[in-house]
């Protein structure tokens, strides 16, 4: 929404209705980290996109791939130094390539995980632009001098991302502090300069085969989608308004949106006074006394704090369907009396419903230590599925499971051997050793929980998932129970009421199940029909092979017939012995012969193709079949 020019319109008092959905004071805790102890945003002059940033994304390729090359050649190849290299040179280039590097940290069932560990630790820190530029975007947005709006403006900004930067200001009516989020100028055609150069990468990448299993095209469409999304602020603003309804009942804060201040190019919201989890991971490290004094006067049990968030997440996926897919410790701030905040929400997502009842069937089961019912779920939610003996893969999976189920049993364990994390990574590990390829679905999910974890460790180390998602899913049941149950007829229904949560357990795993034979049927017709239409196609190219000899030899005994001299000189006087010594064809059968051969080779050719094609088909589908 384009805000008014007119000043007058803004100039009235806000009512006491927003002051109370904001903040409220008593929540607002000490600071642990003083403003002058943050290391400001550096400034940097904004370049106009052009040839200069093509020569820097081919120019930084080519010097990683011939330290690649290198490094591999003279075995001295270090993989986690090489991630670490491609890191920075990600960083260094900005824009658009932090994304991809993100969105491909997710494949951890594909790609080294020590690359996928570094690209996950992009969390888009980048040079601001200068305050001048940010001033004359926020009035040519707004319609009016910036003065209208506020009446104090910080210049410096106190954040910086690929897209934009973050100032500080006060609201002029309505007396409130507010983060100003500003699009970088020519962002637009930065993003979409990097998109080509990303696509004629993925084109080159898929034409070589490498990767075949990381589907390729799926990856553009979620990068062109997050493109579009970080391109309007509309969208995080909206996202925010929903999540900020949703999270009311987490008893987690999110800070309210102004969108009478906000357009596609500038996002207005509430300035969250609080200590984020990034600078209280820093002086837990370097004081933790300052720690210690700073959680006893702000009321702050850090294990209760963990709790709330984990559950949070839980929740966010499970019931709303609407969750925060970026949850590093810059993202979360801690308020007084455990309780939370949470800010940018660019990177919020849902899942399909039909996937979202089986990854809760698959949680259920983990929580319930039915691991073959865990085991069947997993193979239900793969993206694709080869021809292989599904038996098989299910034992090694409920190996994987039992195996997490006992560490997660073990306190004294290292926090990362414990985590959902470390389940869902074994689970997508397991599937790849028999190339079964998870859903984008899965790996966003993924990533939310692991992003959470550097927060996790440092609050609550010796959490118990297992316990605490059952406790969760007991709640769950309870709110749910609540839902279907009104007070009129509560009375009445009280026995049946009772058995809610295990009814609907039982039409959710119905749901999920009811046709799982059937998929099974059909799955195992499509191995059937796939093995059987290659062992096809294999015995057609055999049967070339020696038709084309046939008709090789058909040809050179017609030919020795008509034009001997000429045989002699082309095969030598050896062969021409050799071929003295065969039966001679008169020119009219040999003729008809080779017409004969040359028909069946192009009629064994067409059966071939279609095979092939039939047997893509079903390798395409066969997750279809599955689910």
């Amino acid at each position: 929404m384009r805000a008014s020019s007119g000043a007058a319109t803004r100039c009235a008092r806000p009512g006491a209705d927003l002051m109370a959905r904001l903040l409220k004071p008593s929540w607002i805790p000490t600071p642990l980290v003083a403003a002058s102890e943050q290391p400001p945003v550096l400034i940097a002059p904004v370049r106009p996109p052009g040839a200069w940033r093509t020569r820097l994304v081919l120019g930084t390729a080519m010097s990683l791939a011939i330290v690649f090359l290198g490094r591999w050649l003279t075995r001295r190849f270090d993989r986690r130094a090489f991630a670490v290299r491609v890191r920075r040179a990600v960083e260094r280039v900005g824009g658009l390539w932090i994304k991809a590097g993100q969105l491909v940290s997710l494949r951890v069932d594909l790609l080294p995980v020590e690359l996928c560990e570094e690209l996950a630790k992009l969390q888009t820190q980048a040079l601001g632009f200068p305050p001048a530029r940010a001033r004359e975007i926020v009035e040519r947005e707004l319609g009016a001098p910036l003065d209208v709006f506020f009446d104090r403006w910080d210049e410096a900004p106190i954040a910086a991302a690929s897209i934009g930067q973050v100032h500080r200001a006060r609201l002029r009516r309505e007396q409130t502090w507010v983060a100003v989020k500003i699009q970088k100028p020519a962002s637009a055609e930065l993003f979409a300069r990097d998109l080509a150069v990303v696509r004629r990468a993925v084109a080159v990448l898929k034409f070589l085969r490498v990767y075949r299993h990381m589907n390729w095209d799926a990856g553009m469409h979620e990068l062109r989608q997050i493109v579009k999304e970080e391109l309007d602020f509309g969208y995080e603003g909206s996202m925010m308004r929903r999540m900020r309804r949703n999270l009311r009942r987490h008893r987690v804060y999110v800070p309210k949106v102004f969108s009478r201040y906000s357009t596609p190019r500038v996002l207005v919201m509430e300035l969250a006074p609080a200590v984020f989890m990034a600078d209280y991971i820093r002086v837990a490290r370097e004081d933790p006394p300052r720690l210690e004094r700073w959680l006893i006067e702000n009321d702050v049990d850090p294990r209760r704090v963990g709790r709330r968030l984990a559950w949070s997440l839980e929740r966010q996926i499970l019931e709303d369907n609407l969750f925060h897919g970026d949850l590093h410790p810059g993202n979360i701030g801690l308020l007084r009396g455990n309780r939370v905040a949470l800010i940018d929400f660019g990177t919020t997502n849902f899942t399909d419903v039909e996937y979202l009842r089986k990854f809760e069937v698959f949680i259920r089961a983990i929580a319930s230590d039915q691991h073959a019912k865990a085991a069947d779920v997993a193979l239900l939610l793969c993206a694709r599925l080869p021809v292989i003996d599904t038996s098989m893969v299910r034992e090694h999976l409920v190996r994987a499971l039992r195996a997490w189920h006992a560490r997660a049993l073990v306190r004294a364990l290292p926090y990362h051997v414990r985590s959902l994390n470390s389940l869902t990574l074994d689970v997508m590990r397991t599937l790849l050793g028999f190339r079964c390829t998870m859903e984008w679905a899965w790996l966003r999910l993924h990533r939310a929980m692991s992003t959470l974890d550097a927060s996790l460790v440092q609050l609550y180390p010796r959490i118990d998932f297992r316990g605490l998602t059952a406790r969760y899913l007991a709640q769950a049941d309870r709110r749910r129970r609540r839902l279907v149950t009104s007070p009129e007829t509560a009375r009445r229904t009280v026995a049946a009421a009772a058995r809610v949560p295990e009814i609907q357990e039982r039409v959710r795993d119905y749901a999920a199940f009811q046709t799982q034979a059937i998929r099974r049927q059909a799955q195992r017709f499509r191995g059937v029909a796939r093995k059987v239409s290659s062992a096809t196609a294999a015995l057609l190219e055999l049967a070339m092979i020696v038709a084309w000899l046939q008709t090789a030899a058909v040809a050179a005994l017609a030919v020795h017939g008509a034009f001997p001299s000429w045989i002699d000189r082309a095969v030598g006087p050896q062969v021409a012995a050799a071929i003295e010594r065969l039966p001679h064809l008169d020119p009219q059968p040999a003729a008809l012969v080779l017409l004969l051969d040359v028909w069946v080779l192009f009629a064994m050719r067409r059966v071939r193709r279609e095979l092939i094609r039939r047997d893509v088909d079903l390798a395409r589908h066969s997750a279809a079949a599955a689910g």
